[in-house]
């Protein structure tokens, strides 16, 4: 296969070169595209842009990034932390919503997830940490040699761009850092807004009165209460997102990336040693004629956990009983194909703090002081127009914050493995359910991985004064993505399934009590705080269980639906990120995580881009 790619490339880019010069920019039209490329790159998002750009440093390797989305235009919106939020439901969205989930009273959900070069990088919430060492090497525990924490640590590395905080950081906050679990020449900028309200203090204090430490580097634990970077830019104080693997590039005369163009289909043929893909079919609209670009050497999925498998199910790749239904012919059976859907739903104690000067919430209601602050910000990038992401958290392992710990994860060992789960599912992916519980209750039973994060004051949600949200990390519940059409231009079944296995709602009880222990501390009492939401005629278990219920949300982590498993386990792509039954798929989104890790994800994201890119090119040669 790889002398076949090979020679495939020569033949071709000695007719097409001499005719049409690579011009290493963005392409407008179809016909500006080469016939065939090396690698057909599917999604220009956070995992996409990075592999592209890894891929294309040989210039031999020809690379296309076919992205559905727009170029954005550097907007406030997108790149200053005062607008957090404001491309969620923008141009710069897929606007998919959930079907009405059935365990949180039949609400609809909106899922947030980037259609636009950069992906999701350009609407999340800049938050820039890791999974303890322990969450990854779950992943290696379900067979996939070589991702451990060890093995990924260096990819880690390898995309950072990380700048040491400041001396007034470290003099007011107490923030540390461990240079040995940093990078500080990749391409994504990490690192600490130039201002941070107070009394993200006094929730650290609160915790460390609760005897709960707070982490020298969580890039190296992931646990307890840290100081979390965000994704920005040091100079400017904006976004820092994953056009800069495009950008900074530019020109490279073998990367070519063609926006607003939605892939249809995947393009195969029948060997002797399984399926290959030869190219993809796309069209920029539903009624816009199909083109079709040819992969000499591999396609590479990167169109994330919503997309891929909606991709693989329309071109004849998952459940044999769905494709069949649908009228699809069956290529290869992989019934893991939009199941194991996972997420970080999260719930708020909303929360009114009357003794501060500031908070995120006065930008919005005091014109004056915004317009101050914006005098501030372009004058010299300080002030509160460089904060919004959370800065101050919590990741805590289950008997940190609760002393139901054992009698929970009881309850979740005596259920039956499919108890819980979507009925009918294949007999395979089951198994692999199985598989994952064992791994998790033993894992969540010690300290070694967290099980609820706690986060202090959330700027992107300006319409709250001093939010606490909780979110469950590992929950058991598992979702799925699933087409109910043959029209690649409508939209997948999205069922989050939040809340299905009962028992993680009785984890969000427990981490709403110890949320108001915290607020109960000397250090937040001194704020003089009033709880909002829930509220205190809220008190019992069942009452805080059914405000979970009517206000659970989604993080817009969605994980999983690819995952890197056996494939009698339900898995979809082997340890080399290789589709089961093909010859030369990859898959490298956040839908590969087997198990979502106790995280926000974007920094994982970009390491298994990294470390994908190298898997690649190690096959290869």
């Amino acid at each position: 296969m790889h002398f076949l790619c090979r020679l495939v490339l020569l033949l071709h880019v000695a007719t097409a070169v001499s005719a049409t010069p690579f011009l290493g920019e963005l392409k407008e039209r179809e016909e500006q595209l080469l016939g065939t490329y090396k690698y057909v790159i599917v999604g220009g998002g956070t995992s996409g842009l990075a592999v592209a750009n890894r891929l294309s440093e040989n210039p031999k390797n020809t690379v296309l990034v076919i992205e559905a989305g727009l170029v954005d235009q550097h907007e406030d919106d997108l790149l200053l932390q005062r607008y957090h939020g404001n491309t969620m439901h923008s141009k710069y969205d897929w606007n998919v919503t959930t079907v009405p989930q059935t365990h949180l009273g039949g609400r609809v959900e909106n899922l947030p997830i980037g259609k636009v070069l950069g992906g999701s990088s350009v609407l999340n919430g800049m938050m820039f940490d890791r999974g303890s060492p322990a969450d990854y090497d779950l992943w290696e525990s379900l067979g996939n040699k070589g991702w451990g924490f060890k093995d990924l640590l260096p990819y880690f590395k390898k995309s950072e761009n990380f700048t040491i905080p400041s001396e007034l950081q470290v003099g007011e906050f107490g923030i540390t850092w461990d240079p040995s679990v940093h990078g500080f020449d990749g391409y994504i900028n990490s690192g600490f807004p130039n201002f941070i309200y107070p009394q993200n203090k006094n929730f650290q204090t609160a915790l460390n009165s609760m005897g709960i430490p707070t982490s020298g580097d969580m890039e190296g634990t992931g646990l307890n209460h840290y100081w979390s970077p965000n994704s920005i830019e040091p100079t400017t104080q904006t976004r820092s997102y994953a056009r800069r693997y495009y950008d900074l590039i530019q020109p490279r005369p073998n990367l070519h990336a063609i926006t607003s163009r939605h892939v249809t289909k995947l393009l195969t043929k029948e060997t002797s040693e399984g399926i290959q893909l030869i190219g993809v079919e796309f069209a920029e609209s539903k009624e816009a004629n199909r083109r079709t670009v040819l992969a000499s050497c591999e396609v590479i999925l990167a169109a994330g956990a919503v997309h891929t498998p909606q991709i693989l199910q329309l071109s004849g790749i998952g459940e044999k009983a769905l494709l069949k239904r649908l009228g699809l012919s069956v290529l290869i059976d992989l019934p893991g194909v939009g199941q194991n859907l996972q997420d970080h739903p999260f719930a708020t104690l909303n929360l009114n703090l009357a003794n501060v000067e500031h908070s995120p919430i006065d930008l919005e209601k005091n014109a004056t002081y915004d317009a101050e602050m914006k005098a501030l910000f372009y004058s010299s990038r300080q002030g509160p127009w460089t904060a919004g992401s959370p800065n101050s958290v919590a990741f805590l392992p289950f008997s940190t914050f609760s002393n139901r710990s054992v009698e929970l994860l009881a309850a979740y060992a005596a259920q039956s493995p499919d108890t819980y789960l979507r009925p009918g599912l294949d007999a395979r992916v089951i198994t692999g359910h199985k598989v994952q519980r064992a791994l998790l209750l033993a894992a969540l039973s010690t300290p070694k991985v967290a099980t609820m994060e706690f986060i202090f004051l959330s700027g992107a949600n300006r319409k709250l004064q001093t939010p606490l949200s909780v979110a469950l990390q590992h929950a058991f519940s598992r979702g799925y993505i699933e087409i109910n059409s043959t029209d690649p231009f409508a939209a997948p079944i999205i069922d989050l399934m939040t809340g299905s296995n009962p028992v993680d709602l009785d984890i969000y009880v427990e981490a709403l009590k110890f949320a108001r222990k915290v607020v109960a501390t000397e250090a937040i009492q001194i704020l003089q705080p009033t709880e909002l939401t829930p509220g205190p005629l809220v008190k019992t278990d069942d009452e805080l269980r059914i405000f979970v219920e009517n206000t659970l949300s989604t993080m817009f982590h969605p994980s999983g639906t690819a995952s890197m498993m056996k494939r009698e386990w339900g898995g979809v792509v082997d340890d080399r990120l290789k589709v089961y039954g093909t010859t030369n798929l990859r898959i490298v989104d956040a839908s590969i995580q087997p198990l979502i890790p106790a995280t926000h994800l974007q920094a994982t994201i970009y390491a298994v881009a990294e470390k994908a890119a190298d898997i690649i090119k190690a096959d290869l040669s």
